[in-house]
């Protein structure tokens, strides 16, 4: 094990008389030179309006960036091996940083490589409900959304696993809490707003990794390995671009594994989730986004 610290008409009557050749006013005479002042100045206008929202990355000329993403891709620059990636997620849990957590995880490159009809084969049927990319990417249009949908599912994911850890008590198991009345309902938003003061990874320390045989005897069976491969078709690569991790780490003194599986994409390692295939041989939670204690 390897110890590391995660630090937008002129009218016309019967009477004739004499043409009278009435004057323009002096405003008037200008009235095309002050016209032609407007639309310059509404285009000119225009002009800075756009360089500013393409600077601000709520739209891009190449198609390349979402309202939202700064003009950058919301994915990092990828790593060298699938543990780097796991543990750069551990350094942002630990330091609250949800844009560095996104960073670790393929969202562009993923979305591009991603094989909707073989997800629907392996399914033979459509729900989107079950799906981590609802739509094929016909186009720009639909490309941008499956970005932002992907995102989104990243998202939620890490906001479950912090309220999981963080106040498992207001979660209640995933059942409705009944507040009766006005003093029970300050009462629990007063302890939820309290439960957010403390962070129970704010001193998560990375203390090594495990292979994943070691945590589950089934993770190397031949059925488990096969739907591991299936997994890989869609997303776009191949078996061996699948990798699922586990890292020990240490925080609120306690132990902790974390989960995830990673996939590669021109050379490089991104999460494809952080629930990967051994947390889900190992049963853990949903909502705990691959994070178990020891």
């Amino acid at each position: 094990m390897q110890e590391a610290s995660i630090q937008t008409q002129t009218p016309t009557g019967p009477i004739q008389q004499p043409a009278v050749v009435i004057p323009k006013p002096a405003l008037k005479k200008h009235k095309g030179k002050y016209l032609l002042c407007g639309i310059f100045g509404t285009v000119v206008g225009a002009i800075l309006l756009v360089v500013i929202l393409f600077a601000a990355g709520v739209f891009s000329f190449g198609g390349e960036a979402i309202k939202g993403s700064g003009g950058k891709t919301i994915e990092g620059p990828g790593f060298s091996t699938p543990e780097d990636a796991a543990k750069a997620y551990l350094t942002g849990l630990r330091d609250q940083d949800v844009d560095a957590m996104l960073a670790t995880f393929a969202v562009e490159s993923y979305v591009d490589n991603f094989d909707f009809e073989a997800s629907v084969d392996r399914m033979k049927s459509y729900n989107s409900n079950y799906y981590d990319i609802h739509l094929p990417n016909t186009n720009d249009y639909t490309r941008q959304l499956n970005i932002a949908t992907r995102r989104d599912q990243i998202a939620d994911r890490i906001s479950s696993q912090y309220m999981l850890f963080n106040m498992p008590e207001e979660i209640n198991d995933y059942d409705t809490v009944e507040l009766e009345d006005t003093k029970a309902i300050q009462d629990f938003v007063e302890k939820f707003e309290k439960n957010t003061q403390n962070y129970v990874f704010d001193d998560l320390v990375i203390t090594g990794t495990m292979p994943p045989e070691d945590l589950s005897d089934e993770f190397l069976v031949e059925k488990n390995q096969k739907y591991i491969a299936e997994q890989a078709k869609i997303f776009g690569v191949n078996a061996d671009d699948v990798a699922n991790i586990a890292i020990t780490f240490k925080a609120d003194g306690k132990k902790y594994v974390f989960c995830p599986q990673a996939v590669r994409y021109d050379n490089k390692w991104y999460l494809q989730t952080s629930m990967g295939d051994l947390a889900s041989l190992l049963g853990l939670d949903y909502a705990a986004g691959g994070i178990a204690p020891l």
